[in-house]
């Protein structure tokens, strides 16, 4: 089953982008996307789980951040939902950082780097995600939300729903214009995130042809 680790991390990631909008109005939809991000959590747990080094690290990172995730709804303490963004967004970089080494020291082209590669583009967009939510709680006028956008996403970025939409239409750079960022810090991380996604694709598609051609040329010569 190991082989598929990356498929199953895939599968994880793209239920969570997939509930995540359709769950937005929903009275429980926060309650769902934390289920997805927990999934994803568990998902890439298992994913590092094959070296005792990467497992421990995550495991220290990840249950204090699921502890936090779900005492958010039991318990009102101020800050406690930022310190919950901060955990998943240092978690998923930790993930993220151990594939990108994967995809880079890969000598062939498999669906397992394939669906590494896609993860890493996934992470990207939610933890930019996780960061325009903390802007909205520390800032709650970093985006302008129009009356018509905030009746189905709400009327603030720090709700999860609006930020990890913003964040995936800046990544794919759709910018649809329907949330528009007005704080400096928040206008500089959409720009950077709209032009490192594009990059990240490129570098990633050269990347794996070079693999492939390389793989290819050392399988004629056998």
């Amino acid at each position: 089953m190991s082989r598929y680790k990356y498929g199953i991390l895939l599968i994880a990631q793209l239920l969570l982008s997939f509930i995540s909008p359709l769950f937005s109005t929903f009275p429980f939809g926060r309650t769902i996307i934390d289920l997805g991000v927990t999934l994803v959590f568990v998902a890439a747990i298992y994913l590092i789980s094959n070296t005792k080094k990467h497992l421990v690290i995550g495991i220290v990172l990840m249950l204090p951040t699921l502890i936090v995730t779900w005492g958010v709804k039991l318990v009102d303490i101020p800050h406690l939902e930022f310190a919950a963004l901060l955990g998943s967004a240092l978690f998923f970089c930790y993930v993220c950082g151990l594939i990108l080494v994967d995809i880079f020291r890969a000598k062939m082209v498999t669906f397992n780097i394939i669906a590494a590669g896609v993860s890493v583009y996934l992470f990207f967009g939610n933890i930019c995600g996780f960061i325009y939510a903390m802007i909205g709680l520390v800032d709650p006028n970093a985006f302008d939300i129009p009356e018509a956008t905030a009746s189905y996403l709400g009327d603030s970025i720090a709700n999860l729903n609006s930020a990890m939409y913003f964040s995936f239409v800046t990544l794919t750079t759709l910018g649809y214009g329907d949330i528009t960022p007005v704080n400096n810090f928040a206008r500089s991380l959409a720009y950077l995130e709209a032009a490192t996604g594009q990059f990240y694709l490129t570098i990633l598609i050269a990347s794996l042809v070079g693999v492939y051609v390389s793989s290819a040329s050392n399988g004629g010569k056998s």
